[in-house]
């Protein structure tokens, strides 16, 4: 039986900043064979859905998973900083409220929108999560997007059960300010769920952030990841493929049926 899932990529509390690359991200997805929907008994192939490609439409699903170990679908950021005590650490925030789709056809991803509510992101270290809002100025700017800004052939159908991998381009857009960016995610399907994951790298102060500051910071990057984890679930399928044999058998009986007759043709 096919399975997908992932490796909770951080355990809670201060392990969250453990450094995760693009590369670290897509290997969890790959080997990760303990992830909740992998655990989930209703995880099988399903044939038709397998034979449908990645046709249709595909919506976030936050119901997968469990935020508690991150093992659902977020979006969030990683950033290094220093601290005193503390040295050197990355901040990681994340927020499991996601939405979003894309549909595709074939091998070709059309179109992809996704939707992150900042005002749900929670850090590592809860006395930071003040200073994030703040930073992002969420009461005014509270969603962020990403929407792609053309269609992108993956070159062959995804395989069922097999990794997959995309460069989307597109626009990301964080306090209003919008920039063009080119998203490299890695995928696995199984029947009607992908899980795709990523990490970008931007320069958060180009979005008009104000990194935050504390006495115990001494300082923070400009620069780090936007990285995110998404579990789709087929929500609108491509129509189905003609039956040969059900076309065959209409033929023919269309071959058998009376035809006109001319008037006047004895």
């Amino acid at each position: 039986m096919s399975k997908i899932g992932v490796i909770p990529l951080d355990p809670p509390r201060g392990l969250w900043m453990l450094p995760v690359t693009a590369l670290a991200l897509g290997a969890a997805l790959v080997l990760g064979a303990a992830g909740a929907y992998a655990q989930d008994p209703q995880a099988s192939q399903d044939p038709a859905a397998a034979a449908a490609g990645i046709d249709g439409t595909w919506t976030v699903d936050t119901e997968i998973g469990d935020f508690a170990d991150f093992s659902s679908s977020w979006v969030g950021f990683r950033v290094a900083e220093v601290l005193n005590p503390g040295g050197e650490v990355e901040a990681v925030g994340r927020t499991p409220a996601v939405s979003g789709q894309l549909t595709a056809s074939g091998s070709v991803i059309e179109q992809a929108l996704i939707e992150a509510d900042l005002t749900a992101i929670i850090s590592d270290r809860p006395r930071r999560d003040d200073a994030i809002q703040r930073a992002l100025g969420t009461p005014e700017f509270p969603t962020a997007t990403f929407v792609s800004t053309g269609p992108v052939d993956l070159g062959a159908v995804p395989v069922e059960g097999e990794p997959f991998t995309a460069s989307v381009p597109g626009s990301v857009t964080i306090r209003d300010v919008s920039q063009d960016v080119t998203l490299e995610l890695t995928g696995q399907r199984v029947g009607d769920v992908v899980v795709v994951v990523g990490a970008l790298p931007v320069d958060f102060t180009s979005f008009g952030v104000t990194m935050p500051s504390a006495p115990i910071v001494v300082s923070v990057e400009d620069a780090g990841d936007l990285e995110w984890q998404l579990f789709l679930t087929r929500t609108t399928a491509a129509p189905a493929a003609a039956d040969p044999a059900a076309a065959e058998e209409a033929a023919a009986g269309d071959a058998a049926a009376p035809g006109d007759e001319a008037v006047g043709e004895e």
